[in-house]
């Protein structure tokens, strides 16, 4: 609670608007089959304006959506949290929705989300020892 004090009005707004998303993300999730949800997400996500945003808005909204899955009382692991950043920053042109798997040396299978923007992470990167093989890039 110390910290949301310090918090400014922009680090709020992202944080409680991520609260938001990653709950009805989660939620969908859970309750929809994924055939569905992937509708419903791509409809919610489509945008006719394309606008470039800050580094630094780009970077809040990270912040804010790894902090709100970090403090929410359920389970949000990288799916969730690189839906919720495509979400967010749905009007960013070059955001990509990323799902690779690798099978790490004692041959166990491994599956990770994360987003990029023109090939930068934005959220969900990972340990450099591991190598994800692209499966699906979600434009």
């Amino acid at each position: 609670m110390a910290r949301w004090k310090t918090l400014s009005g922009g680090e709020k707004i992202s944080f409680v608007s991520s609260v938001v998303c990653l709950t009805i993300i989660k939620a969908g999730l859970v309750l929809l089959p994924f055939s569905t949800f992937r509708k419903l997400f791509a409809w919610f996500t489509k945008s006719q304006t394309k606008n470039e945003v800050s580094q630094q808005e780009i970077s809040q909204t990270a912040w804010a959506v790894a902090s709100a899955a970090h403090h929410l009382p359920f389970e949000l692991l990288c799916l969730p949290q690189a839906l919720a950043t495509k979400y967010l920053l749905r009007k960013v042109p070059s955001l990509t929705l990323e799902i690779g798997v690798a099978i790490d040396s004692s041959k166990t299978f491994q599956a990770h989300a994360w987003v990029e923007k023109n090939g930068s992470f934005i959220i969900g990167d990972w340990d450099e020892n591991i190598s994800y093989q692209r499966l699906w890039v979600w434009k």
